[in-house]
Formats: structure tokens, sequence, C-alpha cells
């Protein structure tokens, strides 16, 4: 059976091939109408672009990589969800095709099941990168061969790269004070993996805050599931006068809020909860929990703008956006 063309698409609708050539390339400024007939025809007749021809006649793939750590076969969490979605729909409204790849900056390298080799292959034009860690191979590989690149977070190794960052060290020191301005002066504040800047960043500010107002404060790393905050916050609260619960990710303020009410206790009058993300769910947890905004939309804005002004730009001038968190507050503390 003779392969169809878009020669053969073009003589079937009665349209042009350029017009055929920007249906199929989602462009805009062709009437519904016009879409919808060339699209059927495409459907009936089971036509397909072949991709890696395109590319190399175009030396572009519209393509995107965006690679998320492993975390150990956890790929994200809700925070992350939000912001995959956004961060898609938005570079497919600007037509690019998206590839979703769980990655490490340890082994990618040497890993043949990490998307990161499309990149490598030149079968996509670019990529975002959540969970960079120090020294991280896919940054160091990517500086090197010129690939254009933003980084969700900060990086602490490079001075040219570009990134979208929330002031971490801020979302540390303000949850802190926020606490310890409300009248508590026991508090702990429960973090993901150490290995990652972010949670590093805000220790820093959250430590620095509670020393200078003299509180006590505890920090602990590694603790990145709701079984997890559960079972610490239930330990804690047997041996020790906890009067604020600071956690990194408010879907995993679920567990202190368990732990909490089996001891007796009561959110906020006993212990404060303080989250991190302000998830739309965060609303009707209860009490609602008050929380520190990370703005998706405008994260996801700011990092896909970014990244296809490095793709089409000539020049690679680093940029470096950090976004200013603010408190939401609800009834939790």
């Amino acid at each position: 059976m003779k392969k169809v063309t878009i020669t053969d698409i073009a003589k079937l609708t009665g349209y042009s091939i350029k017009t055929v050539s920007r249906v199929i390339n989602n462009a805009p400024n062709v009437k519904e109408e016009t879409r919808r007939k060339i699209l059927q025809v495409i459907e009936e007749h089971n036509y397909s672009v072949n991709l890696l021809a395109k590319a190399l006649r175009n030396s572009e793939t519209r393509t995107v990589i965006l690679f998320i750590d492993r975390r150990k076969g956890k790929y994200w969490n809700e925070w992350h969800d939000l912001m995959l979605k956004s961060i898609m729909v938005k570079l497919k409204d600007r037509g690019y095709k998206v590839i979703l790849s769980p990655s490490s900056g340890e082994e990618t390298i040497s890993n043949d099941t990490d998307g990161f080799h499309l990149l490598k292959s030149g079968l996509a034009d670019g990529a975002i990168m959540f969970d960079v860690i120090s020294k991280d191979c896919r940054v160091k590989y990517l500086r090197a061969n010129n690939i254009p690149f933003i980084i969700i977070g900060k990086d602490m190794d490079f001075t040219d790269t570009s990134f979208v960052d929330l002031d971490n060290y801020l979302v540390g020191f303000i949850g802190a004070e926020y606490l310890i301005n409300k009248g508590y002066k026991n508090i702990v504040f429960f973090l993901g993996p150490k290995v990652f800047n972010v949670n590093r960043d805000r220790a820093q500010g959250f430590e620095e805050a509670c020393k200078k107002h003299g509180v006590t404060h505890s920090v602990f790393y590694g603790i990145s599931t709701i079984k997890g905050i559960y079972e610490k916050t239930h330990e804690l609260l047997s041996r020790a006068t906890v009067d604020a619960f600071f956690i990194s990710g408010d879907e995993k303020a679920l567990g202190a809020y368990r732990a909490i009410r089996e001891k007796g206790l009561k959110i906020p009058e006993d212990v404060a909860v303080l989250g991190i993300d302000n998830l739309p769910s965060s609303e009707y947890m209860y009490p609602p929990l008050t929380s520190i905004d990370q703005n998706v939309e405008k994260f996801s804005d700011q990092a896909v703008n970014l990244l296809i002004e490095m793709m089409h730009s000539k020049e690679k001038t680093p940029k470096r956006i950090i976004l200013t968190p603010r408190i939401v507050e609800r009834q939790s503390v």
C-alpha cells in the first residue's frame, strides 16, 4: 500500500501544501472549518509525519524534555504534578511536544533508559530540569554541549546557567518568623532529602530566623511521605513539647494532622501546622492549612518563556529569576 504524503493530503482536500502544513504544525490563523476538514482527511488516510525527517530538515524538533528526579520510584509530589501540568499546557499552546522523563543527576549519562539520551542524540530542542543536585552530571553535560536548558530551582555550581526559583531561603525565614510572631516557642521543620539545594536553602533561612529570636528549633531531613511525617510527629509529641510543625509539602501535613489528633491535641490551639506549596487541597483540610504559596502559574510562565527564549536566541545570556514567596493565612496557625 502506497504511503500517503502531504502532497496527497493537499490534493484530497483541495488546499495548498502550505495550508496543510500549517494545520499539521498547529499554526494559528487557520480557519476552524479548514482545520477540521484537513484533520478529517488526515485521520481517514492514516497520515503521519516522520518526525525525525522533519527535524533533520528544519534543524528543530519542536520537542522539549521535562526531567524529574527519580526519588527512588516516587517521581513527584502534588506540587510537581501541578507544575508539570501547567508547563505542559503552556508548551503545547506554543506548539511544542513534551516528553516527561524520570531522571537522575547522579547516573543519567550511563543510563540508556533515561530520556536524557534524546537530547544527546539531537531528538529534542531543549529541557527543563527539576530537582538539580550539587555536581549534577546533567547540568555539566548540557553546558559542555551548548544544549538549551533551564533549571526549576537553584544551581549552586555554575554562574552561567539559567533558572527559575522561589526564594527558598526566604521561605524558611518568613515561615519561622510567622510562627514565632504568633507566639510558638518550640518549632520543628520537616524537609525532604538534604541532597537537594531547595531543602538546604529552606533550612538555612529557618535556622537563622530561630537563632535570631532565641527560639528552640529542630530540622529533620529526608521525611518525604505522609507516613513518615505521621510517625515522626507521633514520636516527637511523645517525648518533647513541640508547639509548631513547619512542613515542606502541604500534602504531607495530613500525617501531622492525624498524629496531633491521636495525641488528644487541637490545631492550632495546642499545636500549629504551617505548610509550603499552597496546594488547592490545603483549603479543604480541617482546619484549613496555612501555607506558603509558590504561585504555580507564575513559576511555569517564567520557565516556559525563558526556555523558548534560550532555544531561539543566538546570545546565550544566562537569566536567573527569583520569585518571592507569600504566606496564605488560614486556620492551622
